[in-house]
């Protein structure tokens, strides 16, 4: 029988966004909580956006500023044996392929060297980092041409995808409740917690719940605003591009190649050659400039109105900008032409032909946060009595989400948010993961 749209329901707990963020909380949540929690997404299942939409490779952070990225970083270092031991646990993908990060010109090396420092400031030991030569980089990667490059051993290729869904499958083992097909509407905080009312069609009008969570990626802002928070801020969309690497020349490259980018001020990376966990290569991507956060073709005219969500005045500032702008547009150029995206590539691996480019990759979208003094570096936190989000949780999100998510919950705790709720007896035996290691507490 179906569910009429006017059902209502109560829960302890409301985590909105099904993403690995998402999930991720969800699992720890469920973990160690026994009180009704339920999961809900736009969309009919898990990771279906960003989750599912990206390189899927697993970073070690050499190339996140300890001071200014600390939070990504620690969380980049604490999940990188997690994932590996639900990759052990459970046969998922993990392909080691390595990283080289490289240098096109002399002057740069001194960027490489400091990442290198910046690797053992996050914990990375000397066996898994080592700066190479432009010769002895010939040796590992003879179609790579560079100054120099900074060698990540141990970064791996993965499926976030398939790890999400198997959170997920542990966190439902465990008393977590999933809705899909419900987009959030509209959030009025009462006594004892917040009211939510839903559109589409999931069959769930509404809502009250002790306790909200906001971790919907590229939706997370609007939530917020929703809930009278983050009011200074904005965010812009950017679509990332791939083209998919055809034989004879994909196999020549056997480790994913970074440049550095040109403008390090801003949130995106200049094009790059990976290796996905299945074997196909691809390069890109661009940062196209969209009009919405899920935006994975065309202009995006049907999301126009989220482009003049306000507040406008940091969208219009950093419109202002003039290398900005200049960057922008440009990126168009390799969006629309495969022979361009090569261009880009060739300055590092010139023997790569656009007629080995003949499909596109997938596409996905980085939604970034903005204020007064432009991007925000890190992800950020707000919240009030009865709501809880999770704001600018961009790449490498997906790397560190179980520590991350962890670490979360451990604030909430610490905060006494999530006294009110029923603690499960703590049996680490019970637990695929650590929370104690994950968060950071041991």
């Amino acid at each position: 029988m179906a569910i009429a749209t006017t059902t209502k329901k109560a829960v302890d707990i409301l985590i909105v966004g099904a993403g690995v963020l998402g999930v991720s909380i969800a699992y720890w949540l469920t973990s160690l909580y026994d009180c009704k929690i339920l999961l809900v997404d736009g969309e009919s299942g898990v990771a279906l956006h960003a989750s599912k939409r990206n390189t899927g490779v697993i970073h070690r952070p050499y190339y996140l500023d300890p001071v200014t990225k600390k939070t990504f970083a620690l969380s980049a270092g604490r999940s990188y044996p997690l994932w590996h031991d639900l990759a052990i646990r459970y046969r998922l993908p993990w392909r080691p392929s390595g990283t080289l990060e490289v240098a096109n010109r002399r002057e740069d090396i001194a960027v490489l060297e400091r990442h290198m420092r910046w690797g053992r400031d996050n914990g990375i030991g000397d066996d898994d980092l080592e700066l190479l030569d432009s010769t002895s980089v010939k040796s590992l990667e003879p179609e790579v041409n560079c100054a120099a490059a900074l060698h990540s051993k141990t970064d791996v290729s993965v499926d976030f995808c398939m790890f999400t869904e198997c959170v997920y499958g542990l966190a439902l083992e465990k008393g977590l409740s999933f809705m899909g097909g419900l987009n959030l509407s509209s959030l009025a905080a009462d006594a004892d917690g917040m009211r939510v009312s839903f559109s589409g069609g999931g069959g769930l009008a509404g809502l009250k719940c002790g306790l909200l969570i906001n971790a919907a990626g590229g939706g997370a802002l609007e939530i917020a605003h929703l809930a009278g928070l983050a009011r200074e801020y904005a965010a812009l969309n950017f679509r990332g591009e791939y083209w998919v690497v055809d034989e004879p020349f994909a196999s020549k490259v056997g480790r994913n190649v970074y440049v550095l980018p040109r403008h390090p001020q801003y949130p995106f990376l200049d094009p790059h050659f990976v290796v996905r966990w299945d074997g196909l290569r691809q390069i890109g991507p661009n940062a196209v400039m969209v009009a919405g956060p899920y935006v994975y073709r065309g202009l995006g005219f049907r999301s126009l109105n989220r482009f003049v969500y306000p507040p406008a005045w940091p969208k219009l500032r950093l419109l202002a900008d003039p290398e900005f702008v200049s960057l922008v547009t440009g990126e168009w150029r390799s969006s629309l032409s495969k022979a361009a995206m090569c261009e880009r590539v060739r300055m590092f691996i010139p023997g790569l032909n656009s007629k080995s480019l003949n499909s596109r990759g997938v596409a996905g979208v980085r939604s970034s946060l903005i204020g007064v003094e432009g991007f925000v570096p890190e992800a950020i936190l707000v919240q009030d009595r009865s709501s809880v989000h999770v704001l600018n949780y961009n790449s490498p999100g997906a790397t560190g989400a179980p520590a991350y998510s962890a670490g979360l919950v451990a604030k909430l705790r610490e905060d006494g948010v999530l006294d009110g709720f029923r603690r499960k007896p703590y049996r680490p035996e019970s637990m695929v993961w650590d929370f104690a290691s994950a968060a950071g507490l041991a």
